[in-house]
């Protein structure tokens, strides 16, 4: 039962995170501290899981995602009621208390924390859902999880152009070796909504559909995210419309943080077969729990239609320098430091994963790189 219970951890995580919001003032730092040191400090301390359990059912499994959704959108309610002046009843004069007590700086915890646990509770488990095409259900739960971000495009973008050019030139989410963190950010961000209307414009076309139609799924998408703004504009007005713009902005920027370690300087020839060597790999035991097995991404990869408790540990894969939360943290805060860290790994990836193709081409993204400790 253990096996089942351990992906129970995110929605208590994301309700400790409710407990947190709806006590004000500090508290919302508290919870990031907290929620730092269980991540990083579990994944030092408790080390790797190569375990590829096997589950007779499947419910459970499904039910603790699901289980996300509500929870993040109530985390997201109350953050963007704390900055309004919305009355309860008498019963809630303590929480209109709490409020009251909420300063400036203490609403940007919100922004972090909740931001923090939209990337986790919401985009991961979004990005799951929405890789399983033929599911209806598990489209429409992914596809307003992914609203709270804004990235409607990301469910279309990266299940059929992500996982397509993945590690070649024409990936936006395969960052180069020294590209900095938050050009690469803006860049991903743009071109992946790009692409997203080229796949979509495409797929219409061959329904002899406008693209401009209710049937275009960016649309589609684009109202999910208007429908929540509107909501919080009418939860607490315009404060309201800024603290979830906020939020979401924090979500995506975590996202795509994710996305530059996840591929980072690794190379492959446009055709050529996708292979756990493409993808960075980490079995950190607390990372996997948390993140549904996102951090088994090299099998993620070569297989993109397996569930997550499906997805294989890889230990021979290249594998990142750390847990996710820890290394997302070094590319967005201390870029410098990840790019050195890094280095040495993209040379042993260049000298044992890599082949000819690939070297010459690595070779080139040194050269280019700007950073001189890449350079043979």
């Amino acid at each position: 039962m253990q096996k089942y219970i351990k992906y129970s951890a995110t929605p208590l995580l994301v309700c400790f995170g409710i407990f947190f919001a709806l006590k004000g003032e500090y508290w919302m730092w508290v919870f990031q501290g907290i929620f730092a040191f269980i991540i990083i400090g579990g994944d030092i301390f408790l080390g790797d899981d190569t375990t590829n359990h096997k589950f007779k059912s499947t419910k459970i499994l499904n039910f603790f995602l699901y289980l996300n959704m509500p929870l993040i959108f109530v985390a997201v309610i109350i953050s963007i009621w704390m900055v309004g002046d919305m009355t309860l009843p008498e019963w809630g004069n303590s929480l209109i208390a709490n409020r009251n007590n909420t300063i400036f700086i203490h609403h940007i915890g919100y922004i972090v924390s909740i931001g923090l646990l939209v990337a986790s509770a919401a985009t991961n488990i979004g990005h799951e859902l929405t890789h399983r095409k033929r599911n209806r259900f598990d489209m429409f739960i992914g596809n307003w999880l992914l609203a709270l971000t804004w990235d409607c495009a990301y469910a279309i973008e990266h299940v059929y152009g992500h996982h397509k050019n993945v590690a070649t030139i024409e990936d936006p989410a395969t960052a180069k070796r020294g590209q900095n963190p938050y050009s690469f950010i803006l860049y991903a961000t743009l071109i992946a909504h790009k692409n997203a209307w080229k796949i979509e414009h495409k797929r219409l076309l061959k329904k002899a559909k406008k693209t401009i139609s209710i049937q275009n799924r960016m649309l589609i998408g684009y109202g999910r995210s208007i429908l929540i703004s509107i909501g919080a504009v009418y939860l607490s007005g315009w404060a309201g419309l800024i603290m979830f713009i906020f939020i979401a902005m924090c979500g995506k920027i975590m996202l795509e943080g994710v996305n530059y370690m996840e591929h980072y300087g690794l190379i492959r020839e446009l055709g050529a077969p996708i292979l756990p060597k493409h993808s960075w790999n980490t079995n950190k035991r607390i990372s996997s729990v948390f993140l549904y097995n996102l951090t088994r991404h090299s099998s993620h990869h070569e297989n993109a239609s397996l569930e997550y408790w499906e997805l294989k540990a890889y230990p021979n894969a290249p594998q990142m320098p750390g847990g996710y939360l820890s290394s997302v943290y070094l590319v967005l805060f201390t870029p410098w430091i990840y790019h050195r860290i890094m280095a040495s790994k993209l040379k042993d990836w260049d000298k044992n994963y890599a082949n000819n193709e690939e070297r010459r081409l690595a070779n080139i993204q040194n050269q280019n790189s700007g950073l001189k400790y890449l350079i043979a």
